[in-house]
């Protein structure tokens, strides 16, 4: 982990993860699956967490999924003290994965369990992109 100027820690990018990277900057949500047993893990990882096998693939991700469960952070880390509150969710990809976000452009009280969310992208620091989840609008 690298620590820039406002003490957010951020990721090492490494050879086995830049592919990742790559398609973040590319507005593109890519993971890895299994070529043995179609397992489809996120975070990537070169292993199978299913069945440990060792051949991969990258796979991109439709960056659709509901919401399992979210929470109203107001206590947290010195270094997001100026984004509080904020809200985190474990969602439910549409390939399979649980992956734990940060939900935005929702307030709280406008989120439910199992409500349908998309991914949106923004640029975290000139090098480091990243993504998190909002809300699916409904027409009314």
């Amino acid at each position: 982990m690298m620590k820039p100027a406002d003490g957010k820690m951020l990721p090492r990018i490494t050879a086995d993860k830049k592919p990742f990277w790559e398609a973040l900057r590319q507005k593109r949500f890519m993971t890895t699956r299994c070529k043995k047993c179609a397992a489809v893990s996120f975070p990537p990882r070169m292993i199978c967490p299913a069945c440990l096998g060792d051949q991969r693939e990258w796979v991109e991700l439709s960056g659709r999924g509901t919401i399992y469960a979210f929470t109203l952070n107001r206590i947290v880390a010195r270094a997001f003290i100026d984004e509080a509150p904020f809200v985190t969710a474990m969602v439910d990809l549409e390939e399979g994965p649980r992956i734990l976000t940060r939900i935005e452009n929702a307030s709280y009280e406008e989120l439910s369990i199992g409500q349908a969310v998309k991914i949106g992208f923004k640029e975290f620091t000139k090098e480091i992109p990243f993504y998190y989840f909002e809300p699916v609008k409904t027409a009314r």
